[in-house]
């Protein structure tokens, strides 16, 4: 009975292994959204239309991408569409609010960058003294497993305007 028994539980173990083999196999194929990937999309320099936009995000979505991060920027980009929406204009956000809209639709994660450009927050509307200035950090090296009783060390200081400020292009 004793050999019965070692044997039974030998075959169920192997069971439970296969099957959790075959679940590995099976999440590896088609992992849960959160583990999916995400993509940088960038929109460069009001080269977008609606239905480009739409094609896009149903592509992401068959290809398994869970999400993106979206840029606006500019630089020479050469025109490739018929009309150019311009950035924050009432046709470039009703693009934006469209693409939000189908991305919610097909359960897509979104992030955004916090400025339009290369590292220049801000439009034609924003005065030089209101841009972007230069990020600042400071690093600190602390001993982990006990309480960190000091001050942190203040960041560098901003010696003015980095990059210098350039003519938008049109």
């Amino acid at each position: 009975m004793k050999r019965f028994l070692t044997f039974a539980l030998l075959l169920l173990a192997s069971a439970m292994a296969f099957a959790q083999e075959d679940t590995l196999y099976e999440h590896f194929l088609n992992p849960e959204k959160s583990y999916r990937p995400r993509t940088w999309w960038h929109w460069m320099n009001g080269n977008i239309t609606a239905d480009g936009v739409r094609k896009d995000l149903e592509w992401m979505d068959r290809a398994g991408l869970a999400g993106f991060h979206l840029f606006d920027a500019g630089l020479e980009t050469p025109q490739v569409v018929d009309r150019r929406l311009i950035y924050m204009t009432p046709e470039w956000k009703g693009v934006f609010h469209e693409a939000m809209d189908i991305a919610d639709s097909l359960g897509m994660e979104v992030t955004i960058a916090s400025s339009p450009g290369w590292s220049i927050t801000g439009g034609p509307w924003v005065s030089e003294d209101d841009a972007e200035k230069k990020l600042v950090w400071r690093e600190c090296i602390i001993q982990g497993g006990r309480k960190y009783k000091d001050f942190l060390p203040e960041p560098y200081r901003n010696a003015g305007p980095y990059p210098a400020r350039r003519a938008p292009h049109t």
